[in-house]
């Protein structure tokens, strides 16, 4: 198979994969050296796809980024892995996140004001302390630090008094 032909099937299976979505550089290169393709083809292709438009690292970081608000955030680190997951490169990842303003103070802060309404507490401080540690264990989970996650709850019981 000459490298017209070969180019033109991995663009084709490259554009296929895609869908009407847009995709990373990282996943389509991926996805093309799965398929057995030469790195030096899969480079040229995804260049192609990047210049054409199916292929945008940095539309794809802030619809995760903006996938994962409110409710849904996520520390910095744990979006940061689900960026990486998701073929965008660190350098990209780490400018968006600047442009962005992407920073835990504020993302856990909107988790607790969606998730965790304070009206939403028992009266009964026993139940209010369980109340807060499962929340915290709910934050935990989506990469905040204990500390960061209490002292948010502070903050919060501190306004509200």
């Amino acid at each position: 198979m000459d490298d017209a032909v070969k180019y033109s099937e991995a663009r084709n299976k490259a554009i296929k994969h895609i869908g009407l979505s847009v995709s990373s550089s990282g996943k389509t290169t991926e996805y093309l050296q799965n398929l057995g393709f030469d790195r030096e083809l899969v480079r040229e292709v995804v260049d192609q796809l990047i210049e054409d438009g199916y292929v945008d690292d940095r539309k794809v970081a802030r619809k995760i980024i903006r996938q994962r608000s409110g409710a849904k955030s996520e520390s910095r680190m744990k979006l940061f892995a689900r960026l990486e997951e998701a073929g965008v490169s660190r350098q990209l990842i780490e400018q968006v996140f600047d442009e962005e303003d992407v920073n835990d103070e504020e993302t856990i802060m909107e988790v607790i004001r969606d998730r965790f309404p304070v009206d939403s507490f028992s009266d009964d401080p026993r139940e209010v302390r369980n109340q807060i540690a499962k929340a915290v264990r709910y934050l935990e989970s989506r990469g905040y630090s204990t500390s960061l996650a209490v002292a948010s709850f502070r903050k919060l019981i501190h306004d509200v008094e």
